[in-house]
């Protein structure tokens, strides 16, 4: 069943790629996306979602209803999309869900079978991981929350292998991130957070430096994380909203 897709879907995204809009004719359904300031898509001409950017992603068949999987994009490359989904059974009108809410910025992954599609984002520093699932009858299901959990077998002896993308990672190594907690306290829960933002860092022969702030406030809450790999020390610094820049270890230290 899904072989058949195969032409309205190059057929969707050939249509998609040559310009902004969209406009197809699924499964005896219309389904155009169209704006300027904001884009709108329309089924069968009656406006359904409305966002800054809206994305066709995939076709398929989910227990034998013909499925799309859209993104919906606020815009600012802070935060991710959020996936929505409509479904066209055979008897009856197109079926929307989402976009997902509670999603907080993060990358939406999805894993499509046979008879439900699963969305989840990956645990981080800052938030935990959260999975949804959705059935063509029961529509969209938010599951249970999964903690990130740090890897007690790395630490800073890790750091060699330089596989640090961004400076939250930190804290899925387990000797770092008790070396964090340790010296944060009270404050973990606000660094770890900001962290968590929008940020990058680099290594600096065997240490590593990252910073990061929180979208769209970047300026305002702030965070610094230094590894001493020889040492096996952390040093922290972040600015917390209208107040004054913390340091661990304090200064006089």
């Amino acid at each position: 069943m899904r072989n058949v897709l195969a032409p309205i879907v190059i057929l969707s995204f050939t249509t998609a790629s040559i310009a902004d809009d969209f406009n197809a004719s699924l499964f005896g359904h219309s389904v155009e996306i169209y704006g300027e300031a904001e884009e709108t898509m329309h089924l069968d001409g009656k406006p359904t979602i409305t966002d800054g950017r809206l994305t066709i992603d995939e076709i398929t068949i989910v227990n034998g209803i013909p499925t799309l999987v859209g993104n919906s994009l606020s815009g600012g490359n802070a935060c991710e999309g959020s996936p929505f989904i409509i479904s066209f059974p055979p008897s009856g009108q197109p079926r929307i869900d989402g976009p997902i809410e509670g999603a907080d910025c993060a990358l939406v992954t999805r894993k499509v079978e046979d008879t439900a599609i699963t969305f989840s984002t990956a645990p981080s520093a800052g938030r935990v991981g959260k999975i949804w699932v959705w059935t063509p009858s029961a529509g969209l299901a938010e599951q249970a929350s999964v903690e990130m959990q740090p890897d007690l077998t790395e630490g800073f002896a890790t750091l060699r292998e330089r596989a640090v993308k961004h400076p939250s990672d930190l804290f899925s190594y387990g000797e770092i991130s008790s070396a964090i907690s340790d010296l944060l306290g009270p404050d973990l829960g606000a660094y770890r957070e900001t962290l968590d933002g929008t940020g990058s860092g680099k290594f600096v022969g065997d240490d590593y430096v990252g910073t990061a702030c929180t979208p769209h406030m970047c300026g305002l809450r702030e965070a610094l994380v230094f590894v001493s790999a020889k040492e096996h020390r952390v040093y922290a610094a972040w600015k917390p909203d209208q107040k004054k820049i913390e340091v661990r270890p304090p200064l006089d230290d």
